[in-house]
């Protein structure tokens, strides 16, 4: 961890070590439990039951998460969460080590899985502003985007092999990491408490939605996600353009598979060049030129001759995202209250979570309709459109550097959109993009 990332005694490494190892859980989890369903029933259609229940879950969780990670302790909330995955896994390893697994029992354990790890995600990535110093802020976040490829890499890797070994043993292992990571999360200081009692929301339709409401009255964070969730969306619809054309054109599954690994050792690398990357394009830059990068190396993917030319244009479109993706997120931490921050970071998740969601069904119709050079040309069309639009927007133009400082309450926008009333702020509003620009293809 970078030597700044040491207040509250280690606090920031302690929850960034606990959340990798439930990363790594969670993505064994998404790719073996589809597979398990599969062989327990021979049915396709229900395997795919399992990956949308688990989703799902994710995605509708991720409102109430945010309110219960603004309205409770975060850190007792996460201790909750890894107790209840620690069942959960267990639970899983118990049944398919006992030959006494159904598909009923699968769904519900797969419905606890998905809603926990919403819950744990909103308190984690909300907790983070109050365990590092403001001004390395950036750092952090950039950091928690290679743990979250780093876990994805390792999690679908070891899933399959230990697969291979039993079908239990994805489980238990899950269950020791998440065990592992309740440890940590008990050595972890506890945080301030997120706003004054009366700051805290109810847990009704009103509080829910606070996280809209705030997006919605600062001008930067709501072109900023509207940028985003649409960039999301396309990149999941080029990854299955390019992923399905490959495989009817006949190329070799494992060489898909090298494929789709190049992507996450892009995003991987992408991650831990950010703090380097955000020190030399300041400000807006990163928004503009990842976007303005994405245009172009879309339209590449879809002229340029070569086997492997996808799958590196498509690594060089991850490696330039996280970049992006730290500004945005940092600016979003510093913009909102603590009182928020769960229910904002669950929104922008929410949010690109669903653009990811829809992709694959957009891109075979894309894929079936108009072919996979004119969808692909088209696809970087449309993003060159959203490059410009960020661009030329006032609302994208000006970002204040990490530590200048955010507004303690909502606040008018520049444009008249009204926010919460009360405390004043520094006149520059910090902002970046979603965290969620270019992720991968499954969007967490």
């Amino acid at each position: 961890m970078p030597p700044g990332m040491k207040r509250q005694r280690g606090g920031f490494t302690l929850l960034w070590v606990a959340s990798a190892l439930g990363e790594f859980a969670y993505s064994t989890s998404l790719i073996v439990l589809p597979l398990i369903v599969l062989a327990l029933t021979g049915s396709p259609s229900q395997a795919g039951v399992i990956g949308f229940v688990d989703a799902t879950a994710l995605l509708l969780a991720g409102l109430p998460a945010g309110a219960v990670a603004d309205r409770y302790d975060r850190r007792t909330v996460m201790l909750w969460c890894q107790s209840a995955l620690v069942t959960v896994f267990g639970l899983l390893a118990l049944l398919l080590w006992a030959g006494a697994a159904s598909l009923p029992a699968l769904v519900a354990l797969a419905l606890l899985n998905g809603a926990a790890t919403a819950v744990a995600m909103a308190a984690g990535e909300a907790m983070i502003p109050s365990l590092v110093a403001q001004e390395k802020l950036s750092d952090a976040v950039a950091m928690n985007a290679a743990r979250t490829y780093a876990g994805q890499l390792a999690g679908t890797s070891a899933g399959g092999f230990l697969l291979a070994l039993k079908n239990a043993f994805p489980f238990a292992v899950g269950c020791l990491a998440h065990l592992a990571g309740l440890v940590l999360l008990l050595f972890l200081k506890r945080p301030p408490a997120a706003g004054t009692p009366a700051e805290r929301p109810v847990l009704s339709g009103r509080g829910l939605l606070e996280g809209v409401r705030f997006i919605a009255a600062h001008r930067f964070l709501r072109v900023g996600l509207m940028c985003a969730t649409a960039t999301n969306f396309f990149f999941g619809v080029i990854y299955f353009v390019v992923i399905a054309s490959a495989r009817t054109s006949g190329m070799a599954t494992g060489l898909i598979g090298v494929m789709a690994a190049l992507l996450g050792v892009g995003g991987l690398l992408g991650s831990l060049a950010a703090p380097l990357l955000q020190r030399v394009l300041t400000g807006a830059r990163p928004i503009h030129v990842v976007l303005w990068t994405f245009a172009v190396l879309t339209a590449g993917i879809a002229v340029l001759p070569g086997a492997w030319t996808p799958g590196v244009l498509l690594g060089a479109i991850a490696f330039a995202a996280p970049t992006a993706n730290a500004c945005f997120t940092t600016a979003q931490l510093m913009i909102t209250p603590d009182s928020h921050r769960g229910r904002v970071v669950s929104v922008v998740a929410l949010a690109s979570g669903a653009g990811g969601a829809v992709a694959p069904l957009a891109g075979g119709i894309v894929l079936d309709l108009a072919g996979r050079q004119a969808g692909l040309l088209g696809c970087a069309a449309v993003m060159a459109v959203v490059a410009l639009f960020s661009t030329l927007s006032p609302a994208l133009r000006d970002v204040p550097e990490p530590g200048a400082g955010a507004p303690a309450r909502p606040l008018p926008d520049a444009d008249g959109a009204p926010g919460d009333s009360g405390r004043h702020a520094p006149s520059d509003p910090a902002a970046d993009l979603q965290s969620a620009t270019v992720p991968p293809p499954s969007v967490r």
